[in-house]
This record gives structure tokens, sequence and C-alpha cells, in this order.
């Protein structure tokens, strides 16, 4: 689920079953969903896009402010938000060992440090497909 139609295709083309909006509702109820943008009010709509009993976790160390919930349709039927602290140097080893026993290939472009500044006006812009990573 993400709001960039380029990012939906890259995801298709990767494999993925589904792709909607970032707000939009999946083709069928979730038991889990990790939301890694830092944006709020897309809170109540992956609490609803969740089963009974599912999870909804916040990803992100920054995240601006969520809306008013509303019980009956976002929190109840027993689901759960959660949120993280920091991830540690070995969260990022495991992740990564993680990810090439499951043979993922991600799409990275790969930038400078020193053109941080414009790989985030880039990443506004939606002109990557996959990640960026800033290479010192």
């Amino acid at each position: 689920m993400t709001r960039s139609p380029r990012a939906q295709e890259l995801a298709l083309r990767l494999g993925a079953a589904s792709v909607t909006g970032a707000a939009d509702a999946p083709p069928e109820p979730l038991d889990a969903a990790i939301l890694f943008a830092p944006v709020g009010d897309l809170v109540p709509p992956a609490l609803r896009a969740l089963d009974r009993g599912g999870i909804a976790v916040v990803a992100g160390i920054h995240l601006t402010d969520v809306p008013p919930l509303v019980y009956e349709r976002e929190l109840f039927y027993e689901k759960e938000l959660r949120s993280v602290t920091a991830n540690t140097r070995a969260d990022g080893e495991e992740l990564l060992t993680l990810a090439v026993t499951l043979g993922l290939d991600p799409t990275v472009t790969a930038r400078r440090f020193v053109e941080a500044d414009d790989t985030l006006r880039d990443l506004a812009a939606d002109a990557y497909e996959g990640a960026a990573v800033l290479v010192p």
C-alpha cells in the first residue's frame, strides 16, 4: 500500500499479490500492518485494514500527529496499535541476513552523502524507483 502509482507498479513487478493506495482498503483484512511512512494520518486507515485481533505497528522514529481514532472503526475487535523505539545495529544486521535468506533483491539508487539535501527533495518528488540510499 503506497500513495505513488510508480511504487505500486514496482511492487507488482516484484511479485506483490495486490497494490492499493496508502489509505485505501486492502483486498482482504490484514493480520498485521507495518506503517513506515512518518504520516500520522495513515494510522486510522492502517487500523481499519486489520482483521479481528490484528496488529498495526508504527515503525518510524518520527511520526506526525495521529488524528482522533473512532473506537468502533479503528480499535474494536481486539485490534492493537504498537510503536517501536530505535533499531540497533544488530537489528539491521539481522534484517539484512533475513533479506539474503529470502532472496530479496531490493531496488536501490545510491547517492553520495553530500547529496543528502538533493536526495530528500527528490524523494519528496517521487523521483526514485524503490529506495534511495546515502553512501558516506
